[in-house]
């Protein structure tokens, strides 16, 4: 299979992206100018880091003396193979929920130092979570596709929404499910049946000469589309089941199918070996909700226990038999945290002591458990692949985050940093996982 991968023929290597840049004026090799709208110039810079550690985008414009113009922090939308797609918003009128047509939308080249604002796609309105990017073989230029699923009142048709840089304009065009994914194996109970419906819930990109790109509901499955084809269709690919289906107690609640972002999340990987896969990654948490708040108003929880597992799909076709278990389960409590690493957390305050049933006092012991940290947002290593990347918090909603590495095959916590603080409010991204040649 030609893959995105084969358009550069330069080696990858992970990379962690702070989900919003930085407003700030940091040159290095990487940086990149261009124009928004109003012509007032954009410097892209990205700063890379080796996981678990975050890299960064920083975005300045020497045009604009009040950081303040910014309305709100630049948002990533997507990284693949070294493009980010972003959005900018400056001097908007609206305080609150920013309309779409106030954005201007770039696509950053990091190797090639090319910075592009693509045209912005009003009157047509989508959200960021069904914006995928597709990188052009051309690494001196910001030259992509960007593309948009949106669901229509029929569920067998979608309106599919592209912009090819070298055309520099949007095209639309209803596209229909052809090959619809496989039956679920199981019968889904009534509490569960959003699983019956496709809600795009993040985009991969896997390219090759259709220009393949999916459009994944983490809940259900994926929708694969050819977006360079002149007639592109579509075809599902399933998930692996929610794993709250097989609960020993049987208790299922809508509640369980909310935004699956904090638990699910997958990957396209180009294998070293040639062989390109989808890796996927399942996070299981079982918590409690306490009587009380924070100091916030927000409502508080304890974590009871956590447990990850990830699967490896190799052919990518209509069958849930493609999906193989990489591992048993590991969970939280067999984990081996290494002195090191417990005080590494200890000092971050992660393992701070438990409330006690009347949440007035802390009970005797010391520290919680790993198993009761606040862990979120999974997310697979391309290479080396038995790592998993968990977000981990103090307590709910803490705004600071860290990055939680754990090697799958060892069983043990391989690192443990400080990722960021939170800069807006309740993001349901802190990382976004990409890739870029090395320096």
């Amino acid at each position: 299979m030609a893959t995105v991968g084969s358009c550069s023929g330069h080696e990858e290597e992970d990379v962690l992206l702070d989900g919003h840049a930085y407003i700030g004026n940091k040159p290095n090799h990487t940086t990149a100018v261009d124009f928004t709208r109003n012509f007032e110039r954009l410097v892209a810079s990205f700063w890379r880091a080796p996981p678990p550690l975050p890299s960064t985008l920083y975005v300045y414009s020497p045009d604009i003396s009040d950081p303040a113009a910014f309305s709100e922090a630049p948002r990533i939308i997507r990284m693949v193979r070294g493009f980010i797609l972003f959005r900018v918003v400056i001097r908007s009128r609206h305080r609150f929920c920013i309309p779409m047509e106030d954005f201007d939308y770039f696509v950053y080249n990091v190797h090639g130092r090319a910075l592009y604002r693509i045209t912005n796609p009003a009157p047509l309105s989508f959200h960021d979570d069904v914006v995928g990017l597709l990188p052009r073989p051309f690494r001196t230029s910001a030259r992509c596709s960007v593309a948009a699923l949106v669901p229509t009142p029929n569920p067998s048709v979608f309106a599919l929404h592209v912009f090819h840089s070298d055309i520099g304009r949007w095209a639309s065009t209803q596209v229909v499910l052809k090959d619809p994914q496989q039956d679920f194996p199981i019968k889904i109970p009534r509490n569960a049946r959003r699983l019956l419906s496709h809600y795009p819930s993040t985009v991969i990109t896997i390219g090759g000469e259709g220009g393949t790109m999916g459009w994944v509901d983490l809940w259900r499955g994926i929708l694969l589309c050819d977006i360079l084809s002149p007639d592109p269709v579509l075809r599902g690919v399933p998930l692996p089941l929610p794993r709250v289906l097989f609960k020993p107690d049987g208790e299922i609640s809508s509640d369980h199918f909310g935004c699956p972002k904090p638990f699910r999340r997958i990957t396209f990987i180009n294998r070293p070996d040639g062989r390109p896969c989808l890796r996927f990654v399942d996070l299981d948490v079982s918590c409690t909700r306490l009587p009380d708040e924070d100091e916030s108003g927000r409502p508080s929880f304890w974590f009871d226990s956590w447990s990850v597992i990830t699967w490896s799909n190799f052919k990518m076709s209509n069958s849930f038999d493609d999906w193989k278990n990489d591992c048993m389960p590991v969970h939280a409590d067999i984990i081996i945290l290494k002195e090191q690493m417990r005080m590494q957390l200890l000092e971050y305050k992660l393992l701070r002591k438990k409330p006690s049933q009347d949440s007035k006092s802390v009970s005797t012991n010391a520290e919680r458990k790993l198993e009761n940290l606040w862990v979120s947002q999974p997310t697979p290593s391309m290479l080396p692949p038995n790592i998993v990347y968990l977000i981990a918090r103090a307590e709910f909603m803490h705004p600071k985050a860290y990055v939680l590495a754990v090697d799958m095959i060892k069983r043990e916590v391989h690192g443990v940093t400080e990722f960021g603080t939170m800069r807006e409010l309740a993001p349901d991204i802190i990382c976004i996982p990409g890739s870029v040649s090395p320096a």
